[in-house]
């Protein structure tokens, strides 16, 4: 898989196993609680994943690559359809034997509802069935090479058929993974105990407790203070002072996640390209870097960050131009001071409150008015999903829904795709990714991506601000601990304490 992803681990060496504390209990500051009652086709479903519970049928691992998890091998049956024959031994921390037709139930569950999730839906999968007392066979809508990566995906975690009940989701007990869940406090937090019949073997924790504390500085407050042993998602702002307090190290990955200004391309002025390049090219990508981020980021070449191997080499920030930004708005009719627009940004998100402000003084200066509105997530995305905003920023992953940039292509930019908030559609754009999905050659696939990447930069359907990196603060007494390329695990059977 992805071999060029940059990981930048800054843990513990290897430790003799017997120098391990046998047991003891860690306590893990993260950021999104649970929202929906764990239904697995929403982002609860990351969050049972991070907690050692949910585990899918296979995995993308700590170097970015695919590898076997409940299903131990999987084969091409044909263009469309792909069989993945289950591990043996695994049994349900309620004590059920996982089976073919178990695993099929639970994945066409997360089919069936409502509002699939994008990773794993019936536009992107048509069927699962049982094929063999071990083996079941998915099948896709037309031919595509992702699907192994599809089953990937937290959202394709399988939970025993004693988890569905009265239309609701009940982890407690009934997943697969090293961590049994004994506790749920609301969106407080989450207890969780060993699986000592864990398939995967000996698991090394006793016990955990995940806290969910959406504001970063408070995740870095209480580790420094020593209520938590690991803080997820560190600003950058605190970095210096987590990396001079004595006992605390600081782990950072280049992440295949963009802090983007999403522009509503199909509301006037904005769905005038001219306008949108003068948006670009008004913003100081790299002073915004250095300043915001304090040099803990790079700035934004586009969707994709410089590293990752579906991106042009020649591939550049867009240059921060006042004289081009006013020429372009007065190409397109607008006269200084005239604009006026409103820059949405969340605050859970800590560094996007200064950000906004700097976005507010560069637009300024090119004689565009913005005004602000913070908020939380959860009250600006029903407005972002309706298409009732001007821009806003938001953090993404292009590999959240599936370890391929065409599942983020196709959801963000496609045609009526799922998570498609600038309203971008270019039917060439579709086919052309379409053509791509079922590419089995990855260097081929890769240089698409990289040519719809270049399309998207220069047309400014956004902005792309900066490329992040993952900061991740823990206590020098854990062992092994590591940030996951796509965040999907946290809690592992190898995690320890001293």
């Amino acid at each position: 898989m992805h071999k060029t992803l940059i990981l930048a681990f800054a843990c513990a060496a290897a430790w003799p196993a017997a120098a391990l504390a046998q047991g003891g209990k860690i306590t893990i500051a993260e950021n999104f609680p649970p929202r929906a009652g764990f239904a697995l086709e929403t982002d609860d479903a990351n969050v049972l994943s991070k907690a050692g519970c949910l585990e899918p049928l296979t995995r993308i691992d700590f170097d970015g690559k695919l590898q076997p998890s409940l299903a131990e091998s999987w084969t091409q049956a044909g263009p469309d359809a792909w069989d993945f024959k289950l591990r043996k031994g695994v049994t349900f921390q309620d004590g059920k034997p996982l089976t073919a037709a178990a695993a099929a139930a639970s994945l066409n569950a997360v089919l069936k509802v409502p509002t699939p999730a994008r990773a794993f839906s019936p536009r992107v999968i048509k069927s699962v069935e049982v094929v063999g007392e071990d083996t079941i066979r998915v099948t896709t809508p037309s031919p595509s090479v992702l699907t192994p990566l599809r089953l990937a995906a937290a959202n394709a975690g399988i939970l025993s058929p004693a988890a569905y009940k009265d239309g609701k989701i009940d982890p407690v007990g009934t997943c697969t993974g090293p961590f049994v869940i004994t506790r749920v406090n609301g969106q407080q937090s989450l207890s969780l105990k060993r699986n000592d019949g864990y398939w995967g073997g000996k698991v090394a924790l006793a016990e955990a407790e995940i806290k969910f504390i959406p504001d970063a500085n408070v995740r870095a407050t209480q580790l420094r203070t020593g209520e938590t042993d690991i803080a997820g998602a560190v600003p950058a702002s605190t970095l210096a002072t987590l990396k001079r307090t004595s006992g605390i190290k600081v782990a950072t990955l280049a992440t295949p996640r963009t802090t983007t200004l999403l522009i509503n391309t199909k509301k006037a002025p904005f769905d005038n390209e001219k306008v949108r390049q003068a948006l670009q090219a008004a913003l100081d990508l790299e002073g915004i870097a250095a300043s915001v981020y304090e040099g803990s980021v790079q700035p934004g070449i586009g969707p994709f960050a410089p590293h990752e191997p579906w991106v042009k080499k020649a591939a550049k920030p867009a240059a921060h131009d006042v004289k081009k930004a006013q020429a372009l708005l007065a190409e397109a009719g607008i006269k200084p001071g005239s604009l006026e627009l409103e820059i949405m940004a969340y605050s859970e998100k800590v560094e996007f409150k200064d950000l906004a402000a700097i976005l507010q003084d560069q637009f300024k200066a090119v004689g565009i008015n913005a005004r602000i509105r913070l908020a939380e997530y959860k009250a600006l995305e029903p407005d972002m999903i309706a298409g009732r905003y001007d821009v806003a920023l938001i953090s993404r992953s292009h590999l959240v829904d599936v370890a391929d940039p065409a599942g983020y292509l196709q959801s963000d930019y496609g045609c009526g795709g799922g998570f498609n908030l600038s309203q971008h559609c270019d039917k060439d754009f579709d086919a052309r990714l379409a053509a791509a999905t079922s590419e089995a050659d990855a260097g081929k696939r890769y240089a698409v991506y990289a040519e719809l990447a270049q399309h998207l930069q220069s047309k400014a359907v956004n902005v792309f601000v900066i490329h992040e990196a993952g900061n991740d603060g823990y206590k020098t007494k854990v062992r092994n601990y590591h940030i996951h390329p796509l965040y999907q695990y946290t809690l592992t059977k190898d995690l320890a304490l001293d």
